[in-house]
């Protein structure tokens, strides 16, 4: 008995004797939450008509840009996208809902499709709505994520 205590006690004191591990700190986020975060984040600006804010998820006004809205129209420049939606902005009677419903992303490219609502209480004396599939295409920049693409397709919308 006095042999097992004998070789018992070192270990005990070994294992009472450890320092504690401060916690770990929860993961950096991954680039694929750094592009979704960054998505949610536009759509955000959309949906709240922060002008500001839309201006720091895009690249310079003179990169090349593509937005092309359900009608055909085409963009073709950051600064004409600005243009658009500073103006667009300015209308309160419209609110968006978004939802992403696919999103990829490889090397500094990815690219998502969300569906949106867009909704106006009043038009012409009633409800309206259009929902649409809009596809994002977003570029890293420097540990930045921004969009450079944004292509709306009519899903279905109110006459």
């Amino acid at each position: 008995m006095r042999l097992i205590r004998f070789f018992m006690l070192p270990l005990l004191l070994t294992i009472g004797c450890q320092p504690i591990e401060p916690p770990t700190p929860p993961p950096a986020p991954t680039d694929t939450e750094a592009f979704t975060a960054a998505l949610e984040n536009h759509l955000a600006t959309v949906r709240n008509k922060d002008y500001e804010s839309l201006v720091n998820t895009l690249p310079e006004r003179e990169y090349p840009m593509q937005l092309i809205l359900p009608d055909g129209t085409r963009m073709q420049t950051v600064g004409e996208f600005l243009d658009m939606h500073q103006e667009w902005f300015q209308d309160s009677s419209w609110t968006m809902d978004t939802q992403i419903l696919f999103a990829d992303r490889q090397g500094d490219y990815g690219m998502a499709v969300v569906e949106a609502m867009y909704r106006e209480a009043d038009r012409g004396g009633k409800p309206y709505f259009h929902k649409m599939y809009i596809t994002y295409a977003l570029k890293e920049f420097e540990d930045k994520w921004l969009v450079v693409m944004d292509h709306a397709s009519t899903v279905e919308k109110s006459e």
